[in-house]
């Protein structure tokens, strides 16, 4: 649907990235670990970030208050939010540049009384891009080593795989979020295998990440690779380079700095060429 070739990065920069190039589409996932962390502060560190990168669509996972959500919005300026109803303080939502993207509709949950494989409904903007159609499903999948939760996460992979083939025919799909778990396993343990398998029709964009220095993994804490991007077949020729953003480094590697007032995640984004109408 779009057209262009793709250069991925060999390795990671350890620069943040400043995004809005003009012509390319940016969106990112960023786990704000119950915003807003810690308070005040947290908003500030968010709205410094999120100033300086400017990426076009941010989805957001564990936002616990709407009115902090609301606050940050309002310092932006030039974004505007959705925010999910299912999710309690773990809600899932967006953050979108509202000059530049266009909603198709309204944003919207799926799965929303299926709380085994989905403790937070799936949230997915249609949103319109210089004349294209892309659909951004944004996840936080259920966390948890034990059997159960495997099982857990291995079932919404398999929901979201039908859902995307039932409504999302040849259509550009980016699906997104802390999907709590690696990429990496071996096939039988592996609960992306079905997407990891469906290799025609989609890819983990971040793959090279996962299978890289854990320098670059977007949980340092374990340390682990768990925020993921995957595109749909109709993006593989526009897709320029995924990221997990090394925002600690833009504040001299004070990770403690970074993990204190903003997240124990890291962001992961996505860079891709768009070429509208």
């Amino acid at each position: 649907m779009f057209s262009c070739a793709i250069n991925i990065p060999e390795e990671e920069d350890t620069n943040y990235p400043a995004f809005n190039g003009g012509d390319t589409l940016d969106i990112m996932t960023w786990n704000l670990e119950l915003f807003p962390k810690n308070g005040n502060s947290s908003i500030e560190y968010l709205k410094n970030a999120i100033t300086a990168m400017q990426p076009d669509i941010i989805a957001l996972q564990e936002i616990s208050s709407e009115t902090s959500l609301q606050q940050l919005t309002n310092q932006l300026g030039n974004y505007d939010y959705y925010l999910g109803e299912g999710g309690g303080n773990w809600g899932l939502a967006f953050l979108y540049q509202d000059s530049l993207i266009t909603l198709d509709t309204t944003i919207y949950e799926i799965y929303t009384n299926m709380f085994r494989p989905f403790p937070r409904p799936p949230l997915v903007m249609e949103a319109l891009w210089q004349g294209e159609k892309i659909v951004i499903i944004n996840n936080h999948l259920k966390a948890g080593s034990n059997s159960d939760d495997e099982e857990r996460r291995e079932e919404a992979n398999q929901l979201l795989h039908t859902y995307i083939q039932a409504h999302f025919d040849n259509v550009n799909i980016v699906l997104l979020g802390d999907l709590n778990d690696i990429l990496t396993d071996v096939v039988y343990e592996n609960v992306f295998q079905l997407f990891i398998d469906d290799s025609l029709l989609y890819k983990f964009t971040d793959m090279y990440i996962a299978e890289g220095s854990n320098l670059n993994w977007s949980y340092p804490s374990w340390p682990s690779h768990l925020d993921h991007i995957l595109i749909s077949n109709e993006l593989f020729d526009n897709h320029i380079d995924t990221r997990t953003v090394l925002y600690d480094t833009y504040l001299e590697g004070r990770w403690s700095e970074y993990e204190e007032h903003i997240s124990d995640h890291r962001p992961v984004s996505i860079t891709l060429i768009i070429e509208g109408d």
